[in-house]
């Protein structure tokens, strides 16, 4: 029998939707939505982009809170992510 994979969190991507589509708007594109560390995590291409998100949308516009990560240190705290805990993060992947 196959053991079941336990995930951190089970939103579906809609449970972004609002976020998402504030981050769009703004200009930017993210590649990937999670949660993790009980806050929504925002994953784009780089790292320059995520920072330039955050700094306006979290820090400026005060609209949206969150993780903002590029997708090479989003993949590196994942696997951290994964080591401590006994659950493995749902990540949703944005075509």
């Amino acid at each position: 029998m196959k053991e079941e994979i336990k995930y951190n969190h089970d939103r579906d991507i809609s449970d972004f939707k609002y976020d998402l589509d504030i981050i769009r708007k703004s200009g930017f594109n993210p590649i990937a939505v999670s949660q993790m560390y009980l806050e929504n995590t925002f994953v784009f291409e780089t790292e320059k982009e995520a920072n330039n998100a955050y700094k306006i949308l979290e820090i400026k516009e005060q609209t949206i809170d969150g993780w903002w990560y590029g997708k090479k240190d989003f993949l590196k705290e994942v696997e951290k992510y994964e080591k401590q805990s006994t659950s493995k993060v749902l990540i949703h992947w944005i075509k």
